[in-house]
């Protein structure tokens, strides 16, 4: 961008040309002067032939810094304290990770201006597993990968320290519907005739919260007893606690505004939760100076044995641990997202409705990403043809006898 200043006889022309490594805006400048007399037009026609001076020695980078930038000192130092600096901690961590697993090791000791479309096509076919499962990787993971790639070339081109993203010329890997499966009714059924049989309370109330509200993982693993709203039999999600790596466990705000949001339960399960409160309150007592954590309407639903909260990763292992117990085919947490979603839209419950149950602004993400056929409704859309067409079928064929 320009700017161009005019003082009597003087006129001074600055050109934006990026920012530093520290997120400083750079710019050159010139002053030129404008001999008395000189008519408009031809005034003008000397500003402007100044103006294209400066672009071009932009363009050709005599101007900024940025020709001997690598692609790894642009993450780690101005994309780090500009950008992730300013995420929510889950959302940075997860591109800390990429950048660090898959982004770092090819693209590195590349000059970021130097970064080509074909080397972004050239690094999506070097991709490979490294867990050492021998299942092929799935085009999903590809496309989160390429997709915080494109993110971070962006934020370079829109910084000006590139022309142009390299990865706008790349086609995408597709993007599927995601492979979290949902449970089936029938299991969601075999999943609460269990409860009665299991040792660990936490985890059968934790089970029920996830399977009767739909909340995430983060979302359970952040509730705290304030939260509960026994006289309107609700569930206020007002923080998210997740693991992240070296940090350990941070509290943020929810996902989105709309997921900042009031959950009902039924009346009964509300019964379930002040007896679980009754026992935690007992057990805080029991344990004395051993509890170290928080205590009264901070406490959290689900603790560690010292009251000290437990991460997402715990939520996941009680789940998994659970469903094996039962005999249950093993979905992760957001699985049973997903189940919450399909039983609720396959027994009638509108979308705008479980849409806000969730947390989403948008009931059509509800029918797109989370709403697994379940087995129950596709019966019923079959018998219901059936009812439609092979009776009147019979009817028919009967009344030409």
């Amino acid at each position: 961008m320009a700017h161009i200043e005019e003082r009597g006889n003087s006129v001074r022309i600055r050109v934006d040309c990026g920012f530093d490594n520290d997120g400083k805006r750079k710019r050159i400048s010139k002053t030129i002067k404008i001999p008395d007399g000189t008519p408009k037009k031809e005034k003008h026609r000397m500003i402007q032939d100044a103006l294209r001076e400066l672009e071009h020695r932009v363009k050709g980078g005599s101007s900024i810094e940025n020709d001997k930038l690598k692609f790894k000192d642009f993450v780690s130092g101005m994309y780090e304290k500009n950008h992730l600096s300013t995420l929510k901690p889950k959302t940075a961590d997860g591109y800390r990770t990429v950048i660090r697993d898959r982004l770092i090791e090819y693209f590195g000791e590349m000059l970021l201006q130097d970064i080509t479309p074909l080397d972004v096509r050239k690094w999506l076919a070097s991709l490979d597993r490294k867990d050492g499962n021998n299942k092929p990787l799935s085009e999903n993971s590809k496309g989160n990968w390429f997709r915080t790639l494109s993110a971070i070339m962006g934020k370079a081109e829109e910084w000006e320290l590139i022309e142009s993203n390299p990865c706008k010329k790349v086609k995408q890997p597709r993007k599927p519907q995601s492979d979290i499966k949902a449970l089936s009714q029938e299991d969601v059924i075999k999943i609460f005739n269990g409860f009665d049989g299991f040792e660990d309370e936490r985890i059968v109330i934790l089970m029920k919260i996830l399977l009767l509200t739909g909340i995430r993982s983060g979302e359970c693993s952040g509730l705290e007893w304030r939260d509960i709203d026994f006289d309107n039999c609700s569930i206020h999600i007002e923080r998210e606690a997740i693991y992240i790596r070296g940090e350990g466990i941070k509290e943020t705000t929810p996902k989105s505004k709309s997921s900042q949001r009031a959950v009902f339960i039924p009346a009964a399960f509300c019964d379930d939760l002040k007896a679980y409160r009754d026992k935690q309150l007992q057990d805080i007592e029991d344990r004395g100076d051993l509890w170290i954590g928080e205590k009264g309407d901070r406490c959290k639903l689900f603790t560690q044995f010292n009251g000290l909260p437990v991460s997402n990763f715990t939520i996941h292992f009680w789940v998994e641990k659970y469903l094996k117990w039962v005999n249950v085919p093993f979905v992760p947490p957001h699985g049973l997202r997903h189940t919450f979603a399909s039983i609720l839209i396959a027994n009638g419950m509108d979308a705008r409705t479980a849409a806000a149950q969730m947390g989403h602004s948008q009931p059509s993400l509800v029918y797109n990403t989370y709403a697994n056929p379940q087995d129950s409704a596709k019966r019923r859309a079959a018998n219901l043809m059936g009812d439609l067409f092979l009776k009147e079928s019979s009817d028919d064929s009967g009344s030409n006898e």
